[in-house]
């Protein structure tokens, strides 16, 4: 495809370099067609010195072009021949067309992956959807960033010469399913399915309402969380077979699996595995928003914004530590046992030994009462020792420390004494 800005723009950069050239060379044949048009008998001879004098110039351009394409083929170890030799002419002249250029859809490079353009860089152009942003690198240094949008007067962004792609940037909604090995407070390994969503961050500050999608801007974002996003690609060690690992996997394997690993750690596995009540959150809950409000604040750090955390259920790692799990936890049930076992028992030491010391009380009392009536009249000293005896263990068992171990038939039995003496004594007087 040719458009005519392009051919206009591409003579304006041609002619000042081989205008002369050419002209030095059509020069013979200019004078040439003069002889003939004179009528002149050594126009074949003229003609003759015009090939002999156009010819090096002619060849030493094409050895030139040659010799630069085989330059630049072996310094940016360009495939072919031809390519170098395109990638050399639109070097000096610039494109003359729209090529190449490079497709760059679903977050990476749809078309052109293994062309010059990609490898060497611009100049050259390129089509990006919507869904994806590109950021640019220039002579070692991060250049611009590239989208459907930016910059906004140009329909297909222009790459500079030597400008090439140096991270494309997935702008949908990114939805990853990781499962988390982790440990409990206890020591026993259980794993657990984390679910997350999450996308570029379109917010321009962390209190700020994210963007709308709309009809030109189906997915949103900002270009600070571009390039946040971009930069924060973690590189292995050169023996490492793993591969580098991205913003993504920085959301999910740097920031969910570490922290859900710690989430996990705090907790004992028979809460996270045992029955809850209706008034009672699931621990799963519980964790599920520790995590998401955690992920929330560190996001945005790699360019993310964090759409929804989703947990699975908690299940023990190996299928032999649940054993492992019931003795452990029936061990530390008959400690607590055990404990409150030895608890009772002392307990029911110190009963008896208040018991014991209530009953040495009530004889001592005893004692001294009989002691205060064995000195009275004789007829009367059995009457008043049996009222005596009654009046004190009445007045006994008044006391809570000591009514706490009368039966309530003792304390009747007492009060039916007393009535009995009080009857007995007042007959006699009355005849």
């Amino acid at each position: 495809m040719i458009a005519p800005q392009w051919g206009f723009r591409h003579l304006r950069r041609v002619l000042p370099w081989l205008g002369p050239l050419v002209f030095l060379a059509l020069l013979p044949g200019l004078l040439i067609a003069g002889a003939v048009h004179r009528g002149l008998t050594f126009a074949p001879t003229l003609a003759l010195l015009g090939v002999v004098y156009a010819f090096p110039i002619l060849l030493g351009l094409a050895l030139a072009m040659r010799h630069a394409a085989r330059f630049t083929q072996t310094l940016y170890k360009i495939q072919t021949l031809e390519e170098a030799a395109s990638f050399v002419y639109r070097r000096i002249f610039g494109p003359w067309k729209f090529a190449p250029y490079l497709l760059v859809k679903d977050g990476k490079i749809a078309s052109g992956e293994n062309s010059v353009l990609h490898r060497v860089g611009g100049p050259g152009y390129m089509v990006i959807y919507n869904d994806t942003a590109v950021v640019t690198e220039r002579c070692g240094r991060l250049e611009r960033i590239l989208s459907a949008h930016l910059p906004k007067r140009k329909n297909y962004p222009y790459l500079e010469p030597f400008e090439k792609v140096w991270e494309i940037v997935d702008l949908r909604p990114q939805q990853w399913t990781l499962p988390v090995k982790g440990m409990t407070r206890d020591g026993i390994p259980v794993i657990c399915e984390a679910d997350i969503r999450f996308k570029i961050d379109d917010r321009t500050a962390a209190d700020a309402p994210p963007k709308q999608p709309t009809d030109d801007e189906p997915y949103p974002f900002t270009p600070e969380a571009v390039f946040k996003a971009a930069t924060a690609r973690w590189v292995r060690d050169p023996d490492s077979k793993a591969p580098p690992m991205d913003w993504r996997g920085r959301v999910v394997v740097g920031l969910t699996e570490g922290m859900l690993r710690s989430i996990l750690a705090e907790y004992y596995l028979d809460w996270l595995l045992g029955p809850t009540g209706e008034d009672v959150e699931h621990p799963r809950e519980v964790i599920r928003r520790r995590l998401e409000t955690e992920l929330q604040k560190e996001a945005p750090k790699v360019g993310a914004r964090i759409l929804s955390v989703q947990l699975g259920e908690i299940k023990v790692e190996d299928e032999q530590i649940p054993a492992q799990w019931i003795e452990a936890w029936q061990a530390e049930w008959e400690s607590h046992e055990a404990a409150i076992r030895v608890e009772g028992e002392a307990e029911l030491l110190r009963m008896e030994a208040v018991r014991a010391r209530a009953q040495a009380e009530m004889l001592i009392t005893l004692i001294r009462e009989l002691q205060s009536v064995a000195i009275s009249d004789d007829e009367l000293r059995p009457y008043l020792l049996a009222a005596r005896l009654a009046e004190t263990l009445r007045w006994m068992s008044y006391d809570p420390f000591t009514r706490a171990f009368l039966p309530p038939e003792a304390i009747r039995t007492l009060r039916r004494l007393q009535e009995l003496l009080g009857e007995e004594r007042r007959l006699p007087g009355s005849d």
